[in-house]
């Protein structure tokens, strides 16, 4: 069992890659069945491999799980419906791109004019580009972070809270990548590639396994570099994309060798915010008049003393 769970945890990541590139190449760009062979699958898999072998096993505090079922129902139920709805009507037209079928772009320099490889290639550096610069915004301008702190107020990263999200906030990260990467007049088929490769990297981000990933940690965001985007320490509380090529760029990666999990994750200050209450959660960005000094608030002093 311990050599199994040894090789998996080296393993899990680059096998569900291959495995997504496999029903890609089988099932083609039916999201349906791609949903149903591949995804659903997939995620009965990861939370498995979470409740088998966790890398923080601490017990489940009060309404924590309930808020997050909720939580995936909602974002499931609305934002996921809200997407499909206009990825649908986009592809509809006679071009992926709004650019392109309103005559502002030449179609010969769409996307879909590359080779499929590089469509998805370059389809997933733009989308996360656009995804890097709306989670940035998300953490650094109040607004924003009013809404996007919830999902920073569970005290573990898993893959129960990784939709542990306001409707706003998801909307807000998610709509605008896509329809920037919409934008270059990807085709439909590389489109839904992007997307599924999408959907296991993020959800390898929240794993609460001991996964190892070595020098892939340098290129995408894993759960072992997420986690600490998570920390209460503003100083750690970086990685906000999921290609690494941004925080690189950005000076926004981080990774430090001498430890492998933050000392909390969490808010800063959780003084009267409702953490596992999903429905307050849905109103606090609206009732809240300073939500902001909720973020980590640690000098450099302090956090020499507590590392």
């Amino acid at each position: 069992m311990k050599a199994l769970h040894w090789l998996l945890s080296r393993t899990f990541t680059y096998i569900s890659l291959v495995m997504a590139f496999v029903a890609i190449y089988l099932i083609g760009d039916d999201m349906g069945k791609l949903f149903l062979y591949f995804v659903l699958p997939f995620y009965v898999v990861s939370l498995a491999f979470q409740l088998i072998a966790p890398k923080v096993k601490a017990p489940l505090e009060k309404n924590e799980l309930m808020t997050d079922i909720i939580s995936n129902s909602v974002t499931i139920a609305v934002v996921n419906t809200i997407q499909t709805w206009g990825v649908g009507v986009v592809f509809a037209l006679s071009s992926s791109s709004l650019l392109i079928h309103y005559g502002i772009l030449d179609a010969e320099f769409g996307l879909a004019s590359f080779p499929y490889w590089a469509q998805v290639a370059l389809g997933l550096l733009i989308m996360d580009f656009f995804f890097y610069v709306t989670h940035r915004m998300a953490h650094e301008i109040p607004f924003f972070w009013n809404f996007h702190a919830i999902h920073h107020c569970a005290h573990r990263v898993t893959f129960m809270n990784a939709y542990r999200v306001h409707p706003v906030d998801a909307m807000f990260r998610r709509y605008i990548p896509l329809f920037f990467m919409m934008l270059t007049g990807i085709s439909h088929e590389a489109f839904i590639a992007a997307s599924i490769i999408g959907s296991v990297l993020s959800t390898v981000t929240h794993l609460n396994v001991d996964l190892r990933h070595g020098w892939f940690n340098y290129i995408f965001a894993t759960n072992e570099n997420h986690r600490w985007h998570h920390s209460t320490k503003m100083s750690e509380a970086k990685n906000f994309s999921i290609i690494t090529i941004w925080d690189h760029l950005f000076g926004t990666f981080y990774l430090p060798r001498d430890r492998d999990m933050p000392t909390k994750i969490g808010l800063g200050d959780e003084t009267d915010y409702p953490l596992h209450n999903y429905w307050q959660q849905l109103v606090e960005p609206f009732r809240t008049k300073k939500i902001e000094e909720k973020k980590p608030q640690v000098t450099s002093a302090q956090e020499e003393l507590l590392s």
